[in-house]
């Protein structure tokens, strides 16, 4: 049986930390899970700041690179820190490039916060994940301060919650590709629901 493959992206500039470590959790877990798991770590990554007008970005080995992990892709673990209520600029650019490549993929969601509960990062994140038209999962985990001492995580209920997002998005990532690849094969008709819209798109 084939393994699903699940990218985890690092959605931060600065390398390492906090979210590093719970990047490291959520790995463990989904290949526990039975996952082919590949890390974009975005700290790694030279990728521009997205501009439309810029014909020559697509054809970036950078740029293509990241585009031809998630078209590959059934799912992923998206993590960024939260910044001004909102998911990192980092994250966003990373969107920025995507679109058909996240339609009927599943995504697990991991924030880490400076002192804030998470939560309009977590949403932030989910909006743009939803707006590809990919489906996330109703559960997520956030890393305040006090649940580090220093890099190493502490609180045993984080690491209980980032593991199970490690073992949901492996369990249900390939269904949901399955089922909405199927639905998009059966063509553009109103039967085969958001994915019909997607019929024809490579």
């Amino acid at each position: 049986m084939k393994r699903p493959r699940i990218i985890i992206v690092l959605g931060s500039t600065a390398p390492g930390g906090r979210l590093a470590t719970l990047a490291s959790v959520a790995e463990a877990a989904a290949v526990e899970a039975g996952a082919e798991v590949t890390r974009c770590d975005l700290s790694q990554r030279s990728i521009p700041v997205m501009c439309t007008e810029d014909a020559e970005q697509p054809t970036l080995p950078a740029v293509a690179e990241l585009r031809r992990e998630a078209a590959e892709a059934d799912g992923f673990i998206l993590l960024t820190p939260e910044y001004h209520g909102n998911m990192s600029g980092a994250l966003k650019n990373w969107f920025d490039f995507l679109y058909l490549e996240l339609a009927g993929k599943f995504a697990g969601l991991i924030a880490t916060t400076g002192g804030g509960g998470g939560d309009m990062s977590i949403s932030s994140v989910k909006n743009s994940f939803n707006w590809c038209h990919g489906f996330t999962l109703p559960f997520h985990a956030v890393g305040k301060p006090d649940d580090f001492d220093g890099d190493t995580l502490v609180s045993e209920k984080v690491r209980d919650r980032v593991q199970r997002i490690g073992h949901d998005v492996v369990r249900y990532a390939p269904v949901i590709r399955a089922s909405f690849d199927a639905a998009k094969a059966a063509g553009p008709e109103c039967t085969s629901g958001v994915a019909g819209t997607h019929a024809g798109d490579p």
